[in-house]
């Protein structure tokens, strides 16, 4: 019978009349063959996991393997040294011929197929593969719990800073250089407010700045003398206003003496003036307009040009949060050192600099609003960047209106890439530390593994810490939701939070309108009596006064504010 795919016994058993084929390949050698090695039973081959070897040294020491296993190595051979062609001559797994050690020769088996036995190659290759598909499995829900989190924290921001928007009196939009409005400031000197910190410092030397002070100390002085003589000049036009006036009375009384003298009548003047029938206003445009004392002498145009007096935005980014304080106190001295008189007011100190000024940004309170995000993921984000780590390196605005100075890039925080292909080794996930500078923290391994990864990358906007709006709404949990309601919103038994704030609402507004109604109540009520013990002393007084016998009685008095008897409970007959 054919064999249609199951071995039969009658094929592979040899009918005992039949003369072996192995007996009639002894004729074929001299002497029979035999292994040069020893064969050592299957289950006394103990395994033992060297990864651990591995990782440690980097490799796995091994040696020529003098002894070969029953199963698993050389393939079996007949006495005359022809390979058995078996079921391992035969694998049913697809691989490659030479990493079968069936077909395997005595030195290859010695230097490639024993050591790999005996270490277990392929179940070590087998779970290599399996940690690296956990690994790979980490780093992916490291990326989505990563990604999610950081979106809700910039989505919840964004919500918290419309909040303060809706109230906030003023805004401070961003900074744009000057050469963006006209192509006049294409300049060196009109740029200076877009310059970074370290280009500022080669420019803005402790020098520059002292001649640029000594500057408007000079100019300041200037205009001083110019004030000063300009004062001297209106009084002395005053006083020769008043000896011309002193002058004419002096001739007016001559003339007055030389009338009498001659008999004729002297005009009697009183020497007051003659009193005008104005109005205010015409009253006071008559009077002279009152000498007009700038505030910043520095916004004339003999300060153009200057440091102190243009560059305030420039010096804030050169001394954060010193910077604009340094110009305007400076400026203000300077405006009061230009002050006429004499002697000349003193010149304008320098304010005092702490170049070893921090920003004291970590003791302030910051407002924020919680992520509605649980324990367990907030533990498995790789590093979050929320917004106590952004308040340590954001730049504190300083004026209402004007946005801050961009910081330093060695100050900025770096954006750490996440995907899976940055985040699956571990001594990448273990190195990624929030941090403001390019530099690998001390410990980090090197290598090609290292060089592959994506660097941490700069972001395009830099945060800036405000104070919060005083008008701005209180009345909100830790998750930003409103606990007053809105005109636009209406309760419903959908939305319990807004069915509550409804109710407390509408209960605060009876309570109040009942205060109201009763202090009204009680005001009238005072104001009625008044009135009763008033008419009441009249009529006294009117009784008192009459003298005719058949004066009417007075009538009781009846209050205004009595109130009306209460209906009877019995009813008529009809």
């Amino acid at each position: 019978n054919l064999d249609d795919g199951a071995r039969r016994a009658d094929i592979i058993a040899l009918p005992g009349g039949e003369k072996s084929p192995v007996r009639g390949v002894e004729n074929l050698g001299n002497s029979t063959f035999c292994e040069p090695l020893e064969r050592n039973v299957a289950e006394t081959h103990l395994l033992s996991d060297l990864r651990s070897e591995r990782h440690t040294s980097g490799l796995v020491k091994w040696s020529t393997e003098p002894h070969v296993p029953d199963v698993g190595g050389l393939g079996w051979r007949t006495k005359a040294g022809h390979l058995l062609k078996n079921q391992s001559y035969y694998p049913q797994v697809s691989s490659n011929l030479w990493n079968n050690p069936t077909f395997a020769g005595v030195n290859t088996w010695k230097e490639y197929h024993g050591p790999r036995l005996r270490a277990d190659a392929e179940m070590m290759e087998r779970l290599d593969q399996f940690d690296a598909d956990e690994e790979e499995w980490s780093a992916k829900k490291t990326f989505v719990n990563t990604t999610r989190v950081e979106t809700l924290d910039r989505f919840y921001n964004r919500k918290h800073q419309r909040s303060q928007q809706e109230t906030s009196t003023s805004w401070a939009p961003h900074i744009r250089s000057k050469r963006e409005y006209h192509s006049s400031y294409e300049t060196f000197d009109s740029n200076m407010d877009e310059k970074p910190r370290q280009q500022l410092k080669r420019i803005f030397t402790d020098q520059v700045l002292k001649a640029d002070r000594d500057a408007i100390r000079q100019i300041a002085s200037r205009v001083q003398n110019e004030e000063t003589w300009r004062e001297v000049y209106k009084m002395m036009e005053s006083e020769r206003r008043n000896d011309l006036r002193a002058d004419l009375q002096h001739r007016q009384a001559h003339t007055d003496r030389l009338m009498m003298l001659s008999g004729q009548p002297v005009r009697q003047r009183t020497g007051r003036s003659r009193d005008l029938s104005a109005s205010q206003r015409v009253s006071s445009l008559s009077k002279p307009r009152d000498v007009h004392r700038p505030k910043d002498i520095t916004a004339q145009t003999d300060f153009r040009g200057l440091i102190h007096a243009d560059n305030a935005y420039a010096l804030e980014a050169l001394f954060p949060g010193q910077g604009h304080h340094l110009s305007t106190e400076f400026r203000e001295r300077a405006t009061a050192s230009a002050a006429p008189g004499w002697p000349p007011p003193p010149r304008a100190e320098t304010p005092k600099i702490d170049k070893s000024f921090k920003k004291r940004s970590q003791e302030v309170a910051l407002s924020k609003l919680s992520i509605p995000s649980s324990f367990s993921r907030l533990d498995a984000v790789e590093a979050r960047s929320g917004d106590e780590d952004l308040l340590g390196h954001s730049m504190s605005q300083f004026l209402s209106t004007v946005a801050a100075p961009a910081p330093d890039q060695d100050s900025v925080l770096l954006k750490q890439d996440f995907s899976p292909s940055a985040t699956k080794e571990r001594f990448r996930r273990s190195t990624m530390s929030k941090r403001s500078w390019h530099k690998m923290p001390d410990g980090t391994p090197t290598g090609n593994s290292v060089e592959n990864q994506p660097p941490a990358r700069h972001p395009y906007v830099y945060p800036m810490a405000v104070p919060t709006s005083p008008g701005s709404r209180k009345r909100v949990d830790q998750n930003g939701l409103l606990l007053s309601k809105p005109k636009h919103l209406c309760s419903s038994a959908s939305a319990p939070l807004l069915l509550a704030a409804d109710t407390t609402q509408t209960t605060f507004n009876q309570t109040k309108k009942k205060q109201q109604q009763s202090s009204s109540k009680e005001l009238s009520k005072s104001l009625c009596e008044e009135l009763d013990a008033f008419e009441e002393k009249a009529a006294t007084l009117a009784a008192s006064s009459s003298s005719s016998a058949f004066a009417d009685r007075p009538r009781p008095s009846k209050s205004r504010c009595a109130d009306p008897p209460p209906p009877s409970s019995s009813s008529s007959p009809a």
